[in-house]
Order: C-alpha cells, then structure tokens, then sequence
C-alpha cells in the first residue's frame, strides 16, 4: 500500500508539470498572437501555435510505446518529461512565431511521450482492487496543473512581453516538479519479468510490496507488435479505442483551447461580463474538473470503467449542447461547470481503461497508439476551431464537439472491462 502511495505521488507531480505546460498556451494565445501581429492570410500559423501541442503528441505517444516496452518504461518518462520542460523554457525566448510553434511542437513531443506510460506504470504497480482508483487520482491532478497555468496567468501581467515571463516561469516550476519527481520514480516490474532481469524485479518488488505476477518472457519486433494489437484477440478492442481517444483528445483541446478566446464572440452581454470577469470564469470551470475527477475516482472500481467513460463521454456531449445555446452569464455558468466535470471525470476513467486493455509486452505500444490516435483528434480539434468561427459561430463549434462526444460515447462500449481484475498478461495469436 505504501509503495502504491509513493507511486501515484510521483506521478501526480509529473501530471501537474505536463497539464501546466500544456495549459500555458491557453491563456497566453491572445497576447502571442497581438505579440508577432500575425496576419490573417497566415491563420495557419495561429492554428499550428494552437495546435502544435497535439501534433508533437501525437509524434510522442507513437515514438514512445515502442520505446518503453523496448528500453523500459523509466528512462521513457525521464527523457520525455526533460524535453516538455526544457522546451516551455526555451520558448519564452522564441524570436518569431514560427520558433515558438517549433518549441511548442517539442513540448508536445515530450508530454505525448511521458502521459502513457506513466499511467501505464501506475496501473503496474496497483492492486486490482485500487488500480482505478490510484490511476484517476493521478489523472485528477491534471486540473491542479490547469489551474496553476490560469492563476499564473492572472499573477504575471499581460503586456508586450508579458506571455515570455508566462512560459519561463511555468517551464521553472515543471522542471523542479520533474526532476524531484525521477530521481524515484522506478523501473516496471513486469517489464523487468518480461525481459528476464527477475532478481531486479523482485528487488523492486520487496520495496514497494507488490507480488510479481507470473510472465513469461517475449520479445518481438516493433511491427509484430503493432500486428498483435490488430489481431483477433485485440482488433475490437483497439480500434473501439482508438476511436475513443481521438473524440475525446478532439473535444477537449478543441475547446479549452480556444475557449478563453472565443468568450468574446457569443453575445453582446456575455462579452461585456468577460471584460472584467473572464479570469473569475476561467477559474470556475476549471475548479469544476476537480470533483468530476473525484466522482470518477470513486465510481471507477465500484461501477465499472466502462460504463462510466461511456455515461461521462455521453453528458459532456450534452453540456457541450448546452453550452452551444448559452446566451446569458448564468447559462454559461452552469454549462461550462457541467461540461468541465464530467469532460475531465471521462479522462480519469479512460486513463484507468486504457493500459488495461493489453499485456505487458505491447501495453506501452497499445497505450501510446491510442493516445497517438487522440492527438490527432486534438490537432483536428484545434484547427478547425478558428475557421468554423470565418463560416459559423460559437453555437456550431460547439454543437460540433457535441457530436464528436456522442461517437467517443458509443465506441466506448466495444472495450472490455477489467475492473477488480488482474490485467491481462500473454495472449498471443500470431497468425
């Protein structure tokens, strides 16, 4: 239990050093885009600053599965969590936008690399009774670190170079965070097993209480790894979450992205409130990812995760409805702190669901693809959004992200559930 504890600790502080420097860009886009007076014959290059998070991701997650499940899963997440810290540094001193896009590709190289695995690790060395639990605790602290990127956006003043202080602090902080949280963070012990290293991996065992499980030791290349998650025994599965993960990566970064920029545009009485109150809302909405994180910790093992990905999936499709025909101040109170709960309640769920789904010798390669498939979903998110704005409104943007909610909802329910269960281990059909 206490090595549990020490586990999921770590990882919540390298989850708050990836959520702050994923979120910085949010509440800086403006100021950036006023900074390098970026044209509007080159809104490309203000969607890749928005969206070169999701592409470096995406890039990330496939890079680092193979890795992990090769190399291990320790050294994956030192490296990736160095690179997205690193980079938030170096582009607070980006000379032009098309750098800053550059810097902001790295960072998501890094956190798309260290995100799966992490939550991987997590579940490795949780029991079956607390596996969902620990796993969406860790995820919980995804809002700490969204809200840490607002409230620093409120204390660092906003001018010229205001968004350059923003980045240089925000990449201190995930740096310390970082490299306090490596120095102990340990090596897999099933990924020990499954290449045959058995006294380390009793060693680690001894340490941090757990029972090894029973693995035998496999090897295969990274193509026929990719083969065995598309084959008979994992092909329903796989894509059911792939398409999971690419409308739910789509809807959010689709719209926490640009949200605090869109505020403007849904009616003349909301825009005059945000005027002086936007940074109060803001702060409201995220603090409602909080107990949505907290009710998915503890329905996660007691419902099913499952059925609750699928329940939360399905409500953020309707908040974000409601959202859509939001006109006055309350209306876009209440929606917003519905679709931030159960948005963010639908990630602690699928975070829990996703390593489960595989075996140890292609859980990393599993959990990176998936995640690589929602980047893709997240560049598409935050590159539609500012030319549906040219052709539409806020009312289609988000009836849009409704729909998208209601897929991830449906292709949830042709996963399997392993909740109480031990994760599967070889399954292996090589034809």
């Amino acid at each position: 239990m206490r090595g549990e504890i020490k586990i999921v600790i770590l990882s919540s502080l390298l989850w708050i050093a990836s959520s702050q420097n994923v979120g910085v860009i949010s509440f800086s886009l403006k100021p950036i885009l006023n900074y390098f007076e970026i044209p509007m014959d080159a809104r490309w290059l203000e969607s890749f600053i928005a969206s070169g998070t999701n592409i470096g991701m995406l890039i990330g997650a496939i890079l680092s599965g193979a890795i992990a499940d090769r190399f291990g899963r320790k050294k994956v997440i030192y490296v990736s969590t160095l690179i997205h810290s690193i980079s938030t540094l170096l582009s607070a001193l980006s000379p032009s936008a098309e750098v800053l896009a550059f810097f902001r590709f790295l960072i998501g190289v890094g956190v798309g690399g260290a995100l799966p695995i992490i939550a991987s690790l997590v579940a490795e060395y949780s029991s079956p009774m607390r596996r969902g639990k620990n796993i969406s605790i860790v995820e919980t602290f995804w809002a700490v670190g969204w809200l840490s990127a607002v409230l620093l956006s409120i204390i660092v003043y906003m001018d010229i170079e205001g968004w350059r202080y923003y980045m240089f602090i925000s990449g201190s902080i995930s740096l310390i965070l970082v490299l306090i949280s490596n120095i102990k963070v340990p090596e897999s012990i099933r990924y020990l097993l499954s290449i045959g290293r058995k006294d380390d991996a009793n060693i680690l065992a001894r340490i941090y209480g757990v029972t090894p499980p029973n693995i035998t030791k496999v090897k295969f290349s990274v193509l026929q790894s990719v083969k065995i998650l598309l084959n008979n025994e994992y092909r329903l599965s796989t894509l059911s979450l792939w398409i999971t993960w690419f409308c739910i990566t789509m809807g959010y970064y689709g719209i926490f992205i640009w949200l605090p920029s869109l505020l403007d545009s849904v009616s003349p009485e909301i825009s005059l409130y945000m005027s002086s109150n936007r940074y109060i809302y803001l702060i409201v909405i995220t603090l409602a990812q909080v107990p949505g994180y907290l009710s998915a910790v503890y329905l996660v093992d007691r419902v099913g995760r499952k059925k609750i990905l699928s329940i939360y999936l399905f409500m953020t499709a309707v908040s974000s409805f409601l959202l859509a025909n939001s006109r006055t101040v309350p209306e876009l109170y209440i929606s917003g702190f519905i679709l931030s709960f159960f948005d963010l309640g639908a990630w602690a769920a699928l975070y829990t669901y996703t390593p489960e789904q595989y075996p140890t010798y292609i859980r990393g390669l599993g959990s990176g693809w998936a995640s690589s498939m929602g980047r893709l979903g997240g560049i598409m998110g935050t590159m539609i959004v500012p030319w549906i704005q040219v052709n539409g409104d806020w009312f289609n943007i988000f009836l849009l992200f409704a729909g998208v909610h209601v897929i991830g909802a449906i292709s949830t329910l042709f996963g399997r559930e392993y909740a109480k269960m031990e994760m599967p281990e070889l399954i292996v059909n090589k034809a």
